[in-house]
Formats: structure tokens, sequence, C-alpha cells
């Protein structure tokens, strides 16, 4: 990204094109399959790193009410305003460090690497119990990252969004191991109901993207 310029800053009006809807599918059948295997029901949520808000309209017109799309970035919420608009769905500017919504949901969301941004355990452990802040007793949390798949984690990857000679932007994330991700809910409120892996065409040499299920204790 160049000096100054925020996430997704440069990309958001043409992140739907690049990535957004090419994932989509993939991503909502993911989430079907765990709503299903782990029986979960739910009359309210939250997407975490909401980014253009595609997900908060899939979960709208599942006739979830409300849901709150949460972003740090203006650019994408933009995007998702202008998608989400007369569908009732409700909309925060906040890092997900110092999530506060303003009442608990019965679901809370995290998908696509967004907890992969965290570039330092400690702040895995805030976001995971501010997680566990916003859910109603009983709740759940489903969110996917990328892990090592090996014992040694740390390794903070540069990540290129955009295409070479258009728009493009760096970001920066770390790959966690599944002992850092287990220590980081250990202390959060949350409890670990299951780890699936995710099917992917090409992934990363010596990492899995994994979805974590995790009810509030």
């Amino acid at each position: 990204m160049p000096p100054g310029a925020g996430p997704y800053e440069i990309l958001a009006d043409r992140y739907d094109a690049l990535l957004g809807d090419r994932a989509f599918t993939r991503l909502r059948r993911s989430f079907e399959r765990l709503v299903r295997r782990h029986g979960l029901v739910f009359r309210s949520a939250a997407d975490v790193g909401c980014g253009t808000g595609t997900f908060v309209a899939h979960l709208r017109s599942r006739g979830v009410h409300p849901v709150w799309g949460v972003d740090r970035s203006p650019h994408m919420l933009a995007e998702a305003l202008a998608k989400n608009r007369g569908n009732g769905a409700r909309f925060l500017l906040q890092d997900l460090r110092v999530l506060r919504l303003p009442h608990p949901v019965a679901l809370l969301t995290c998908q696509s690497d967004t907890l992969n941004y965290l570039l330092v355990p400690s702040e895995l452990r805030t976001a995971l119990r501010a997680f566990a802040h916003a859910l109603e007793p009983g709740g759940h949390a489903v969110f996917d990252m990328i892990v090592v798949d090996g014992p040694h984690g740390g390794r903070v990857r540069r990540v290129g969004v955009g295409r070479p000679g258009t728009p493009y932007e760096i970001h920066e994330q770390r790959a966690y191991t599944l002992d850092e991700v287990g220590a980081a809910l250990a202390g959060s409120g949350l409890r670990l109901r299951g780890v699936h892996r995710v099917a992917e065409p090409r992934p990363e040499g010596g990492t899995v993207r994994l979805n974590f299920v995790a009810r509030l204790r």
C-alpha cells in the first residue's frame, strides 16, 4: 500500500470483482456446512471484518435480524452500505480488537483471514475476548484462520491483493500455529467445539486454512 493508505482504501470499489464474489460461494457453502454440523441456531448476528457486506446480505436473506457488519475500513463499509441499502442491516466502523456491539448477538462470524491481520498473539487474545463479550449466553463464534501446518508459527507473510499492473496493495498477515490459537481461546471465555479444514484449490505451502467453531462458556 502507498504510505499513509489504509487497508483496502485503494481496492474497496473493485474488491468484489477481484476476490469477494469469487470467494463468496466457497465461504457460504463452508458456513452452511458448519451450521448443519454443529446445529447452530441464531436469530441475531455480527459479521466482523465484513468488508463489502456480501456475507451480511446473506445473513439478512436467511431472515437473521439484527445483523451488524463491522469493519475498520471506511471505504469497505461504504461499499457494504450501498450493497445492503434497505435490507435493515446495520454497520459499525470499529477495530475488532476493541469490538463493542450495541447488544450481544447469538452468532459472530469473522472470515477471509481477518484474524491473521493481528501480528502478535496478545492481539489475537484481545480480539477473541472481545468476541466473547459480544455474544449472548450460549452464542457461537465462527471464524477462519490461516494456520501453519506444523509446530513453528510466528511467520509474518506479505499478501498481495489485486493484479500487478493495476491498483495493488500489499498486506501483512501472521500465520499462527494451532497451539497459539488454542492458547488465545483458552483465556477468552470461548470453548472450542470444532476445527475443520477448508478445501482450497491452491493452498499456500506450509499453511492450511481452518474454520473454528467456539461457544461462549
